[in-house]
């Protein structure tokens, strides 16, 4: 008999952005492959730096997903504006279809501010796993948008209400 994996969902420190990154190289690889490399490189550039994770701690309430000690998924909730928005939630190929990307998910709306009206994410058309995930936990689409390249694909943008985020729907049974 194999031994119980220990997951865990916690915040994210300094000492983490090695890893995050790593996590974010590989889920970008496979989640926008359809996108390009071109696109993939950019947004690699812009939001899976150092740098630029540095400033996602510092700016939103950033957390990692562990499965015995490795972490394995990242996700953010910034609460800056009207509407609070995950801007991250990535897990590695290796560790999708676990739970993880769902226990992430749960984790980041149960931590969004008791007076949310709703939960706002986007993702890139032809997503179409991403389209499939959010669906399936109860995001809806309100809008799409077009990047002002004409080459990059359309961003579509979905929330989830309030009496699913508070309906216990996205109860945590990961950590």
């Amino acid at each position: 008999m194999q031994p119980r994996s220990t997951n865990r969902i916690r915040p994210a420190t300094t000492s983490d952005i090695p890893e995050m990154q790593q996590v974010g190289v590989a889920a970008w690889r496979v989640a926008y492959a359809f996108a390009g490399p071109a696109y993939i490189e950019r947004g690699l550039k812009t939001w899976w730096t150092p740098e630029a994770l540095a400033t996602c701690l510092a700016t939103t309430q950033l957390v990692v997903a562990e499965r015995d000690g490795r972490i394995l998924g990242v996700g953010n909730l910034d609460t800056r504006g009207d509407v609070p928005v995950i801007w991250k939630l990535y897990v590695h190929p290796a560790a999708q279809r676990t739970g993880l990307g769902r226990a992430l998910l749960s984790h980041l709306i149960r931590i969004a501010p008791p007076d949310t009206a709703r939960v706002a994410l986007e993702y890139v058309a032809g997503n179409e796993h991403a389209a499939q995930f959010y669906a399936a936990n109860g995001f809806t689409e309100d809008h799409r948008s077009r990047s002002a390249d004409p080459d990059e694909p359309e961003t579509v943008w979905v929330s989830v209400a309030q009496d699913v985020i508070r309906s216990g729907r996205h109860d945590d049974h990961f950590v």
